[in-house]
């Protein structure tokens, strides 16, 4: 091809076809520089093309690590729901005016609230800004929504840490709390927990009630936070699809709800629900004692057990109440607790000669229950 203009160059030349000459000379000046532009335009596009799949790879990577993120948030959510039942019961029984031994023994069971870690996945976001192809992206709707959304993931770490911090400096200073660590401490003591328990003038105890307020407030804060961030995980996913042209699958899972308190389905429940579903005192105790201790529905624990006794009690249902404590001492004859119970509720209803011997039976198995020592003093 060369050879070819070179011959027709020379032979304009030869000929003394100036004029023509200068035009075919700048004609191919003008293909030349046509060649060039076509060149640079398709090396342009090859560019922007590396530039887009680049991008979409990023993006596609965050989109994956934001689904993660989304999954995380929504079990948090569910935690923090059954984590309000737990503070909510607590709260109800701490606020009672009057508290039974088996309500002072339950106290000391109380923890506070549980502050569940939010780890997002920022491995791509944090590349994006080290290398600067966040600021890249084509898009400056997408860039601040993406920045927005890692902004309020680091402001609830923070929050959340900081509440800890003021959580732990007031539960756990023994300077605030001491007594009712003691009881803690020493959970066999039964006098000294009834003593705490309705001592509720005491400073320590109006600061245990201000602490489960507080927890149940922090605790559902954290919980409308986690929401928010579920939702905001989840517009960013949407405003990341676009850009990719809706080639990823939204994972449309369950919002988090607005309830304050829920228990998931699959999860033993109390046997205070199973009360107040209307079944009467020989089912109830037929549906314990047909428990699978591996795959139960209801918490058959000795606790959960002496507590519905309490409750049918409270409730002036005490025939009910000895049948159930009559079965804890089944289920759990080695427990103390149980025969000490067990004789309260004989007492109540007159039956001294058997409350007796109950109480015998619990200063067996622990001869430190000062409880069984000072009832069985008052029948010497």
């Amino acid at each position: 091809m060369i050879k070819f203009f070179r011959k027709i160059r020379q032979k304009l030349l030869s000929e003394n076809k100036f004029s023509k000459y200068l035009l075919y000379a700048i004609g191919e000046i003008i293909l030349v520089v046509i060649g060039i532009l076509i060149a640079l335009q398709i090396n342009t596009w090859n560019e922007l093309r590396k530039k887009e799949d680049l991008e979409k790879q990023v993006l596609k990577s965050l989109f994956q690590e934001i689904d993660k993120d989304r999954i995380m948030l929504n079990d948090i959510d569910n935690q923090y729901k059954n984590d309000l039942r737990y503070l909510t019961y607590f709260s109800n029984l701490i606020w009672k005016d009057k508290h039974s031994m088996e309500d002072a023994l339950t106290l000391n069971e109380y923890r506070g609230p549980a502050f569940r870690d939010v780890n997002p996945n920022r491995i791509t976001y944090d590349e994006m800004i080290s290398t600067g192809k966040l600021y890249y992206l084509s898009s400056q709707n997408l860039v601040n929504n993406i920045i927005n959304y890692y902004e309020l993931m680091e402001d609830h770490v923070y929050k959340s840490r900081q509440q800890r911090v003021e959580f732990r400096a007031n539960f756990f200073n023994l300077d605030i709390m001491n007594d009712f660590w003691l009881t803690v401490w020493d959970n066999n003591n039964k006098e000294l927990a009834y003593s705490f328990a309705n001592n509720q003038n005491s400073d320590v105890y109006k600061n245990l009630k201000v602490i489960t307020k507080w927890s149940i407030n922090n605790t559902q804060g954290m919980k409308a936070r986690v929401a928010n961030l579920h939702e905001k995980a989840k517009e960013l996913q949407l405003l990341i699809n676009e850009e990719l042209e809706y080639s990823q699958i939204l994972v449309d899972d369950i919002k988090p709800s607005d309830e304050k308190i829920i228990i998931d389905d699959d999860s033993p429940k109390n046997l205070s629900e199973l009360a107040s579903s209307g079944k009467n005192i020989d089912d109830i105790i037929k549906i314990i004692k047909n428990q699978d201790s591996e795959t139960h529905n209801y918490i058959i624990s000795e606790i959960q057990i002496n507590r519905l006794g309490y409750e049918l009690m409270g409730q002036d249902k005490n025939e009910d109440a000895l049948k159930i404590f009559k079965l804890n001492t089944e289920l759990y004859p080695n427990e103390f607790n149980t025969y000490d119970s067990y004789g309260e509720c004989l007492l109540k209803l007159g039956d001294t000669e058997n409350g007796v011997k109950a109480y015998q039976k619990s200063l067996e198995l622990n001869s430190d229950n000062t409880n069984a020592k000072i009832v069985l003093s008052q029948f010497e």
